[in-house]
């Protein structure tokens, strides 16, 4: 059994979560940060959409999920957060484009054979397979909290995040 199995339900209901900081935000909001210590929501999906593509490109190098949101400079916040970035696509298309990717990434996770107490083959979050899987769904739930709060911080209302 896949190592994620045991998370298959959390990463879906955090991915879904996160879907709802796009519900009526307008485009010219998507790149605009609160303020200049804080990443945009663009931004913060850039950085989740690294840190999923290059994991799963760690648990199978021929994955290769491409996306224009898999940008090096989302890699960390002290990457990018003093040189803001933003792109071309609408909060539609990037809502899009982050549920596609997270399906393909999701995808090479449940392909991995490895036990949840199996450890770790490569550099990331967790000593375990298990801890892993654990940790990318909590990356999900906590990038979710920051991107409502920089919707609050914007002045939106939101649904009752």
């Amino acid at each position: 059994m896949s190592f994620i199995n045991s998370q298959s339900q959390a990463w879906d209901s955090a991915h879904w979560e996160f879907s709802l900081v796009f519900e009526d935000l307008q485009d010219e909001d998507l790149w605009r940060r609160a303020d200049p210590r804080l990443l945009s929501v663009g931004e913060i999906v850039c950085h989740m959409v690294h840190a999923q593509t290059t994991y799963a490109t760690k648990l199978d190098p021929a994955s290769a999920i491409d996306s224009p949101l898999n940008r090096a400079e989302a890699r960390y916040y002290l990457s990018n957060v003093d040189q803001p970035f933003s792109g071309d696509l609408s909060v539609e298309d990037v809502a899009r484009e982050f549920d596609r990717v997270q399906k393909a990434v999701k995808a090479v996770f449940l392909q991995c054979d490895k036990e949840r107490d199996a450890p770790l083959e490569f550099d990331g979050p967790g000593r375990t397979f298990g801890e892993f899987a654990d940790y990318m769904v909590f990356h999900v739930a906590y990038h979710t909290g920051q991107a409502f709060s920089v919707r609050h911080l914007m002045g939106h209302k939101t649904n009752d995040n």
